[in-house]
């Protein structure tokens, strides 16, 4: 039987994540390619010569956008390929961590102790995640941010470069916490909270 393939959807943050696949990778695929995902080419070239290529292809959408990763993800569970996580060698992982399909980690990030990262989160360049802390699926905790023990993020939130959250915290689904800012109290879902206001501010551009 011929190996898997890995394809990785994104621009820019999907060069890191392939970089960390690649040097991650001992001999389980064909090959790793990246591409950029465009619904009626997806269809129509993309989807086709790769099957044509091998039986089993994994998938990675390295995408921080929660909207348009969720397009690549539904289009390629259709297609039944499979979500791939992939984790940077440098990255530090408690053993009791869970870390879902289609999650990212990347160089020199730390998940702690009983830490749950769901589906396709991404965890970026030196972030850490605090133990027992809850990650849902489709958030993005962005380069140097840090989580502390005991926090729940919910569903397609994005923390900033360099935001703190305090231990305890929990924050809604769809929300925005922008960089440099510090969470010190819960935020209710569909909220953005910023250094620059003095209170969390309801979300306009949610769903």
């Amino acid at each position: 039987m011929s190996l898997p393939i890995l394809v990785i959807f994104g621009d820019r943050t999907a060069n890191e994540v392939f970089e960390a696949a690649t040097a991650s990778d001992q001999g389980s695929f064909a090959s790793i390619e990246k591409l950029y995902f465009e619904p009626t080419k997806f269809l129509q070239k993309d989807f086709p010569r790769l099957t044509a290529l091998a039986t089993q292809i994994f998938y990675h959408a390295a995408i921080a956008n929660e909207r348009i990763k969720q397009q690549v993800v539904s289009h390629c569970d259709a297609c039944g390929w499979i979500p791939r996580s992939i984790i940077h060698p440098s990255a530090i992982i408690s053993p009791s961590a869970r870390i879902a399909p289609g999650t990212f980690i990347a160089p020199l990030a730390v998940v702690s102790s009983n830490a749950v990262l769901d589906q396709h989160v991404m965890v970026h360049i030196h972030a850490s995640i605090g133990h027992d802390s809850h990650i849902s699926e489709f958030s993005a905790v962005l380069p140097g941010a840090r989580i502390c023990g005991n926090v729940k993020i919910g569903k397609r939130s994005l923390i900033g470069s360099n935001a703190f959250v305090a231990a305890g915290i929990t924050i809604g689904d769809d929300c925005q916490v922008d960089a440099l800012t510090y969470v010190l109290k819960s935020l209710p879902s569909n909220h953005v909270f910023s250094t620059r206001a003095k209170s969390p501010v309801l979300r306009v551009d949610c769903r």
